[in-house]
């Protein structure tokens, strides 16, 4: 009987201990769950401007990031968010989101022409003449357009196609000037040498004063020049020596080659 009273006790001692043990364990679940409610609890006010728009904002999120996930804000490739999105969020934390989208965008373009400058003897110096009107052309230009909270902040050109071609506008220059009558469009320094004796020129006239033998590679043959202190001279004979920028000049005798000898002279030429 001993025995049988003194194990049916023991059973009643493990049974209050495991009653013991249940109790501590469900108070301190309670204890715990209460301590994770309030943690879960806890939120920080935080103000958000999206572009133009802010609104106040109160959240139980941890970083930037996780405040606008929470939203459901998607953050794009290009947008600026101030602070970054892996910063802690506590009481008064201000988030700046600045929306950035790039589009690209296709437009026609006018295209200026040139303006092209040339020489013409028959004008007088000073004067010009349009001898043709200039037409602009059309390009089709890309740009890649980069929008900031909706308002376009850079524009860059990847892209440019010409559709039609510009028309250049020329314009005649007159370089024509006149001398003692005579008209001539440049002036050069040439080594002027004399000679004499008659007979025919290498163009088959007769020689005589008022004809000069040149280069034809300097001045061609049949040209009318003017020589300072001569008057208006023609090319119409040749000379071995007479080489680049050298004429010679017909006199009407020895003596009077002699007197000249070689001396430079300013050509004008047409």
């Amino acid at each position: 009987m001993k025995s049988g009273g003194g194990s049916f006790i023991a059973k009643v001692k493990a049974g209050r201990t495991f009653l013991t043990i249940l109790s501590c364990s469900i108070a301190l679940s309670l204890v715990l769950a209460g301590v994770y409610l309030y943690v879960s609890d806890i939120t920080s006010d935080v103000t958000i401007q999206i572009d133009n728009k802010i609104a106040p904002c109160q959240s139980r999120q941890e970083t930037v990031g996780e405040v606008l996930s929470d939203i459901g804000f998607e953050v794009g490739e290009y947008d600026i968010v101030e602070p970054s999105l892996d910063t802690p969020v506590n009481d008064d934390t201000d988030i700046r989101v600045q929306r950035v989208v790039k589009e690209e965008e296709q437009v026609e373009e006018a295209t200026d022409y040139k303006t092209v400058k040339e020489d013409d003897a028959s004008l007088n110096k000073g004067t010009t003449e349009v001898a043709r009107n200039g037409k602009k052309g059309r390009d089709l230009v890309t740009y890649l357009v980069t929008y900031t909270s909706g308002e376009e902040t850079a524009r860059e050109e990847i892209g440019r196609k010409t559709i039609k071609k510009p028309v250049d506008k020329i314009v005649h220059v007159g370089i024509r000037e006149t001398i003692d009558g005579f008209a001539y469009t440049r002036k050069e320094v040439f080594q002027a040498t004399a000679y004499t004796g008659g007979g025919r020129t290498a163009t088959g006239t007769r020689a005589r004063v008022g004809e000069i033998a040149v280069d034809p590679r300097v001045i061609p043959l049949g040209t009318s020049v003017y020589v300072e202190g001569f008057g208006v001279l023609r090319a119409e004979d040749t000379g071995g020596a007479i080489k680049g920028h050298i004429i010679d000049i017909y006199m009407s005798s020895n003596s009077a080659c002699r007197r000249f000898g070689r001396r430079s002279v300013t050509v004008y030429l047409p």
